[in-house]
């Protein structure tokens, strides 16, 4: 994954000494960096494009950066759809297990096409009779062989069955005129093979469906872009497969790839201090207590944290959070050898650029990160949506 991701300035590490209460620091520069590997690649198929999973940020100027370097975006809500209404990305996608009446009104209205996630959803949407496009998303029964503990396939709760649909599909397409135009999975993590066989799966119905026009291909790319050479050698298969299919069937199709974590994981830093140590008895190791919580901002990502303190001693350590959960510690208490550590010391958390503030929870009533985005070595202030009121004395 070392393609995927860039070393960020080495004044960031300067900088961190500045800071006075946790924060979230995205690195834009390489941010751009991921963003152009990955259109490198993935423009490898023809008339592909890369999205952001908005559901992995919810900053507005960060959503903004993301739509100037020319992105499309896929959007869960319509909370999410006003977020980046007025970006500027290239295109809105949307996909959700569930919207209400009101929620396909409003995407109706703004022309942006759902792809829907059950017959009973397919339903409401055409008795409400706003419009005669949409779009489905499909459940990928992924071979046995090819599936892995981080693949979604016939274990998702996510997706229509279309082939055990497909009758009642085609009444509904012919009795009130549907244009179903898009396809759209999401998967889990892919590997080579499984990718392919879901190209060729979706393809299978593009062939059954004369008006899709759009197959969206999901995100999950960290297992796929493990090896770069690997994963340019597929698209490039992929690319002849697409191509023989449309002149085959005479019409051109669009390629979506929308990830979030992938995009944003490996480009943005959690930063504490450790504000106490203690040794924990029963584990005989040492706790560093932080002054954030992992609790609030997502306990399941997994961190290499980095110390501005250069030690030559070692100590094995865990990190804990700042809340009374007996649980809040990083990576399910996950033992680390780091540099000696003091009172004071200052940690960097990669990979928590992704999902870590929109799954955020505010256990004991304590405030977000601060967050901050690192340009040409300076970080600058980001506003901020979801931190939470201030408090008041009583």
């Amino acid at each position: 994954m070392d393609h995927l991701y860039k070393q960020p300035d080495g004044k960031i590490f300067e900088l961190v000494d500045q800071l006075r209460e946790p924060t979230m620091i995205y690195d834009l520069d390489g941010i751009k960096h991921t963003v152009r590997v990955l259109k490198e690649d993935i423009e490898l198929i023809d008339n592909a494009f890369l999205h952001l999973a908005v559901k992995a940020i919810h900053n507005k100027e960060m959503l903004n950066h993301f739509a100037h370097l020319g992105l499309g975006c896929d959007v869960a809500s319509v909370g999410e759809y006003r977020l980046v209404q007025d970006s500027g990305f290239r295109k809105i996608t949307t996909t959700s297990p569930y919207y209400s009446r009101d929620s396909m009104r409003t995407f109706v209205e703004n022309d942006i096409v759902m792809d829907l996630d059950s017959m009973d959803q397919l339903n409401d949407f055409v008795e409400m009779g706003y419009s005669k496009e949409v779009g489905l998303r499909i459940a990928i029964p992924i071979p046995e062989e090819m599936d892995t503990i981080a693949t979604f396939g016939l274990d998702s709760r996510f997706g229509i069955d279309f082939y055990e649909s497909k009758d009642e599909l085609i009444r509904l397409k012919e009795t009130y005129d549907l244009a179903i135009s898009n396809l759209h999975i999401h998967t889990g993590q892919s590997t080579g093979a499984s990718f392919q066989f879901k190209l060729k799966y979706l393809l299978e119905i593009a062939s059954q469906i004369d008006t899709i026009k759009t197959i969206n291909l999901g995100g999950g790319l960290f297992y796929l872009f493990h090896n770069r050479e690997e994963t340019r050698k597929l698209f490039k298969e992929m690319n002849l497969l697409i191509r023989n299919w449309e002149n085959v069937h005479g019409r051109k199709l669009e390629f979506i790839f929308e990830p979030g974590g992938a995009l944003l994981a490996g480009n943005g830093y959690l930063i504490s201090e450790i504000v106490s140590k203690k040794v924990h008895k029963k584990r005989n190791v040492t706790m560093l207590q932080c002054d954030t919580s992992f609790w609030n901002l997502s306990p399941w990502i997994r961190s290499n944290p980095i110390f501005l303190n250069r030690s030559d001693e070692v100590e094995r350590v865990v990190f804990v959070g700042n809340t009374l959960f007996e649980g809040d510690s990083l990576s399910d208490f996950k033992e680390y050898e780091v540099p000696k550590v003091k009172k004071g010391d200052k940690v960097l958390f990669p990979a928590f650029g992704a999902y870590a503030l929109t799954n955020a929870r505010r256990f004991n009533r304590l405030n977000l990160p601060n967050q901050y985005v690192l340009i040409d070595g300076e970080i600058h202030s980001l506003e901020e949506e979801i931190r939470g009121e201030p408090f008041h004395s009583i």
